[in-house]
């Protein structure tokens, strides 16, 4: 009796340890900010992150505060900019930031991660575009250049989804890879919100991409405007796999 308790009590610590071990495999850090477009999504998508670390044993953190981003930051593997930019940070915290990338980590932008009031050409550079305008909410055809990276390994050839179909202006074309492009003629490019219609950004409109910038990882994907994104699972996988790949990728030689 005392060698059948000392097994499961071996087997309990055993467990525990492997649990705890596999919870810490990276360490993820999201951002949030609160703005007039998107401040719906926040608990979905706080719930889904939640859910994700559960799922696929990651430690995982939350905060929209940027003082306790700047100081919880460099004890993490990556940094997920949910809807949020350096509009609020100080050069400091900027700096941070900057480190963090330096040595080696990962970067993922989700959104309007790309849309700025105020340019930072270092952060326009790390996300690898700058938002211009979008049309309407549409339904629209997605095209996976990759299905061997991680963000798209779960996805078809083609992949129908409903998104703010974003154009970009200052696209690092030549330092980015694209994972996904947007076929402009299964949509209205044109359909704004007023009279003046959109010009769209031709056969080559990239949604999702990754690049490997200043020693670190940035993965960006445009997917994600509403909230029911966030309890749609392909879209979920989508985005763990940019997370995994902007903690786990090789860097560069």
């Amino acid at each position: 009796m005392k060698t059948k308790i000392l097994q499961l009590s071996c087997f309990i610590i055993l467990s525990f340890n492997h649990m705890a071990f596999a919870q810490d495999q990276f360490k993820v850090l999201l951002f949030t900010v609160q703005d007039t477009w998107h401040y719906e999504c926040i608990p979905s998508a706080v719930d889904a992150f939640h859910k994700m670390a559960a799922e696929q044993q990651f430690k995982f953190d939350w905060t929209q505060s940027q003082e306790d981003l700047a100081k919880k930051l460099p004890s993490y593997d990556v940094v997920v900019f949910l809807n949020a930019n350096t509009d609020n940070l100080t050069n400091e915290q900027l700096d941070v930031l900057k480190v963090h990338i330096h040595n080696g980590k990962g970067f993922v932008g989700v959104h309007s991660t790309s849309d700025s009031d105020i340019r930072n050409l270092w952060f326009d550079n790390l996300v690898g575009g700058i938002f211009k305008d979008h049309p309407k909410f549409q339904a629209a055809v997605l095209t996976n250049h990759n299905a061997n990276f991680p963000s798209n390994i779960h996805l078809p050839e083609k992949w129908l989804w409903s998104e703010e179909w974003y154009n970009f202006k200052s696209l690092k074309s030549e330092d980015i890879t694209v994972l996904l492009s947007v076929d402009e003629s299964t949509y209205d490019y044109q359909k704004g919100y007023d009279e003046i219609p959109l010009e769209g950004m031709g056969k080559n409109h990239p949604i999702a991409w990754y690049q490997f910038y200043e020693g670190g990882r940035s993965f960006y994907t445009t997917l994600g405007h509403k909230p029911e994104a966030f309890q749609n699972q392909k879209y979920l996988d989508h985005l763990f796999g940019g997370i995994y790949w902007a903690a786990k990728g090789e860097i560069k030689q």
